[in-house]
């Protein structure tokens, strides 16, 4: 009997060991763009749980049975994919890449492509949202949804930029997104109901935004969340440091910063005081280092040259933290140090 009892205890461990899974993954469009609020949902065919993904595309099911699996991802326009899984333990991660139905007149241009185009929908209806305003941050390009919810912008240049969407009866929504060389970005947008913001304050410098980024100089870049994926763990001063536009220009982030956040000022704070899960996108202005020891007042003007920074920074009130983040070493004179960081948050 004590025999009995061992079996049946020694066949419990490997039983036990395959317990509930998580089953989490990405849905990305055909431009590797994340879909946000697409329908995902774990066995269709049977007793199903579903969810939504979030704003980066990404979902996930907690204590799943070990077992076969099937998920489905269903998206507007899009055709739904179904996969089978095999669920033994741990965590299983999936991606998946939806692709846009197509009619044989949109099929014909599909290949020739080029800039920014779309889709807006509502979040609760899941229709499209005709009469959207489309604004290009940085081109001081626009468009407008069709009844069909649709928006193309194909001489949009390749760069980053902060992409803005308002509508009457909607919340305003902001989109990062980088446009490759060669070739186009497909964004799928979900806007909530509500009226516009009211906010003329915040609208004026959304212009001042793009007032710099459109006329800033060899000595600026913007940095999007869209280029920094992958690098949420890494302090926000060493993930920009991968971004080609960043640094090509040889940048260097000093503890003296004048940090602006969603375009105000704000005394004290320092570009490592904010998480990269965090931003929606980050301008950055300089100055050459050495131009900035010969005259520092020629350099701020040279970072600025709108002037919508140092008109707004508070008068005889030093720029950033000089003792936050990691130790400081002086960049050599032909390196650009940033003078000037607008930092804005992810709604």
């Amino acid at each position: 009997m004590r025999l009995s009892v061992l079996a049946i205890a020694t066949l419990a461990v490997p039983l036990s060991a395959q317990g509930p899974t998580t089953v989490n993954g990405t849905v990305l469009n055909e431009s590797a763009r994340p879909i946000e609020h697409a329908q995902v949902t774990l066995d269709p065919a049977g007793a199903s749980r579903q969810v939504r993904t979030d704003r980066d595309g990404r979902f996930s099911f907690l204590g799943v049975p070990a077992g076969s699996h099937s998920v489905r991802v269903t998206w507007v326009g899009y055709s739904p994919e179904e996969r089978g899984v095999n669920v033994t333990g741990g965590v299983v991660s999936l991606e998946f890449t939806l692709r846009r139905l197509t009619t044989l007149d949109t099929v014909a241009v599909t290949g020739k492509r080029a800039g920014l185009y779309g889709m807006v929908v509502s979040r609760d209806s899941l229709l499209p949202v005709p009469g959207a305003r489309i604004e290009v941050i940085g081109s001081r390009k626009s468009d407008s949804t069709g009844v069909d919810g649709r928006f193309n912008m194909p001489e949009i240049k390749p760069g980053s930029y902060l992409v803005r969407v308002k509508h009457p009866r909607f919340e305003s929504r902001n989109v990062p997104v980088s446009v490759p060389v060669d070739g186009s970005v497909e964004l799928d947008i979900v806007v909530d109901r509500g009226m516009i913001s009211r906010d003329q304050h915040m609208e004026m410098l959304y212009r001042e935004m793009d007032s710099r980024v459109t006329f800033k100089g060899q000595h600026a870049a913007m940095v999007t969340r869209d280029e920094l994926r992958g690098r949420e763990k890494m302090p926000l001063d060493m993930a920009v440091q991968y971004v080609p536009g960043f640094a090509k220009k040889a940048f260097q982030i000093p503890g003296t910063v004048c940090v602006f956040v969603d375009g105000v000022a704000r005394p004290g704070a320092s570009v490592y005081d904010f998480a990269v899960e965090d931003i929606e996108a980050i301008e950055f202005y300089g100055a050459p280092y050495g131009q900035f020891l010969r005259n520092q007042e020629r350099a701020l003007t040279s970072a600025d040259p709108t002037g919508s920074l140092s008109n707004r920074w508070p008068p005889k009130t030093p720029c950033g933290n000089p003792t936050s983040g990691r130790s400081y070493v002086p960049p050599a004179r032909s390196s650009i140090r940033v003078m000037f960081a607008v930092v804005w948050l992810r709604k």
